[in-house]
């Protein structure tokens, strides 16, 4: 013998909603980081600049600077000074996008 209750009361669709309104939300944060990074990335021939790209997926989303030399500027040598543009971006973005994610939750 087997008995099911079940409560939704629209729960599920505004969990759908959630989901939705989330990955929505994580692209545009993603794009506003990359347009970020590449304003502040330090700029010598452009190469660099121009390879700081956004790679969606879903509910995550991947921010990189497809050079050889991008972890140096970013992070500096022995020889070199770092010259932040990504961390700096993701970290001057991080509350806006954490505001963004609480109202589609709220909403």
């Amino acid at each position: 013998m087997q008995i099911d209750i079940n409560y939704d009361n629209g729960l599920s669709d505004i969990a759908n909603n959630i989901e939705n309104n989330f990955a929505d939300i994580i692209g545009q944060g993603a794009q506003t980081v990359c347009e970020s990074a590449k304003s502040l990335c330090p700029v010598d021939t452009g190469r660099l600049q121009s390879s700081i790209n956004v790679q969606p997926g879903g509910n995550t989303a991947v921010i990189s600077a497809d050079t050889e030399y991008a972890v140096f500027v970013e992070f500096g040598t022995s020889k070199m000074a770092a010259q932040p543009y990504l961390v700096p971006a993701l970290l001057s973005n991080t509350q806006a996008i954490l505001s963004a994610i609480a109202e589609a939750i709220k909403g």
